[in-house]
């Protein structure tokens, strides 16, 4: 009778709490119908398919910012018609990949998570039209609805803000960004003509937001236009200066510092463990996220020996001067350890010289054998000064192939 007592209190007293204090049970996320593939096929989720609670759009409130159609994009746009619904996601081999109809809108790689979140994004946006700024790899997406920014807003993980004001294209440290006032918001690297393209695109159309698939790395980044805040007028923020140098110093693509010459090319911060082979355009690569660091044909052994010497002498920046001229630091110093599963060329540093033949330009071991072609004299002449600053005086290759494999400069150590 004791326990019966016991039992009707306890119940009782939870009958007589609120609500709010009752822990709500959160449903299932919806899972993807299981299909019969056949070997080989490419996986597809059904155009149905929501990789989370389906959730309605809704009008916000507040204003949404005013488009400036005055203004004049210095590039044509590559606006390509979309029907949102039939956006899905496919894994082709071991890359989870985002598709609208026939055409591929983005891969990211084994990273299905992203994909999926992609997924959701694109069909809250609901465009008509998508569009993608970046020559070399694509750096920032927008859509479009009949021509103009959707009036709803996503619901990103991730955003930042930009000030429409103020936001523009900036060299900084030889990289080309996206800012404003308050924030580095995309980073181009070397493509000046991009940056400047989307800078223009986000005052045209008022977009006020870039929202970031992916979270700590962005796989995507896209343009949208969110309701204005009322904001209360507190003054210049006299951490700002900090702050801006915070996020310069935390930039993970800028040039390459050369001393008495600035920065020259590109420099790519990587984390050794998660640079990966995989298949890209019917070929074996070796990448780093978005980035493809060498190109190794059909030879897949090659390109995991080319992981391997990364992952072994844990490289942390990657590095490009020109086309033909490569090479590695670790914590911005040359590496002094040569791995010896790589081919190796080596050359008197004090003996490069940059030379004209045949109307084009190179680099030169005195006047005997050509080290690296170049496109022009200036380009020549910032290799001699590469080579020259961090004591070059090798030329390693990974692969048999010289248009298949990956080839970088190193320094003996002696």
């Amino acid at each position: 009778m004791t326990g019966r007592v016991r039992l009707a209190t306890l119940g009782a007293l939870l009958l007589c709490q609120p609500l709010s204090a009752q822990v709500p049970v959160s449903p299932q996320p919806p899972q993807a119908p299981s299909m019969p593939v056949a070997p080989g096929e490419p996986r597809t989720l059904p155009p149905n398919f929501n990789p989370a609670p389906p959730q309605q759009p809704t009008e916000p409130e507040g204003p949404f910012p005013q488009p400036d159609p005055s203004v004049q994009l210095p590039l044509r746009e590559d606006l390509r018609p979309i029907d949102h619904p039939t956006v899905t996601i496919r894994q082709q081999s071991e890359s989870w990949q985002l598709w609208a109809g026939r055409s591929l809108m983005r891969d990211f790689g084994p990273n299905r998570v992203a994909a999926e979140e992609a997924l959701r994004t694109v069909r809250e946006l609901r465009p008509t039209e998508w569009a993608t700024v970046g020559a070399a790899r694509p750096v920032v997406d927008y859509a479009l609805t009949n021509g103009k920014p959707a009036t709803w807003a996503p619901n990103p993980k991730w955003s930042v803000p930009v000030d429409l004001k103020s936001v523009r294209a900036m060299n900084v440290r030889g990289a080309w960004v996206v800012q404003d006032d308050a924030n580095i918001i995309l980073n181009f690297g070397t493509d000046r003509p991009g940056a400047e393209q989307a800078a223009a695109v986000a005052r045209k159309y008022g977009f006020n937001r870039v929202g970031m698939v992916g979270f700590p790395t962005p796989a995507m980044a896209y343009f949208y236009a969110a309701p204005v805040l009322a904001q209360q007028n507190k003054g210049p923020d006299p951490t700002a200066t900090l702050a801006r140098v915070a996020q310069e110093n935390q930039l993970t693509r800028t040039g390459v510092a050369v001393p008495g010459v600035g920065f020259v090319g590109e420099r790519l911060v990587i984390d050794s463990r998660k640079v990966e082979v995989r298949k890209d355009r019917g070929e074996f690569v070796l990448a780093h996220g978005p980035d493809v660091l060498a190109r190794f044909g059909h030879s897949e052994w090659a390109a995991r020996d080319a992981q391997k010497v990364v992952r072994d002498c844990r490289f942390t920046e990657f590095c490009t001067v020109s086309p033909g001229a490569t090479f590695f630091l670790v914590n911005g110093a040359a590496p002094t350890r040569v791995p010896f599963s790589a081919q190796g060329t080596k050359f008197d540093p004090q003996q490069v010289k940059a030379r004209p033949f045949d109307g084009r330009w190179g680099v030169f071991e005195g006047g005997g054998r050509m080290l690296f072609p170049a496109a022009t004299k200036e380009e020549a002449e910032h290799l001699v000064r590469v080579v020259h600053a961090y004591q070059f005086d090798q030329i390693c290759q990974v692969g048999l192939s010289p248009r298949a494999s990956l080839k970088f400069l190193a320094k003996t150590g002696r």
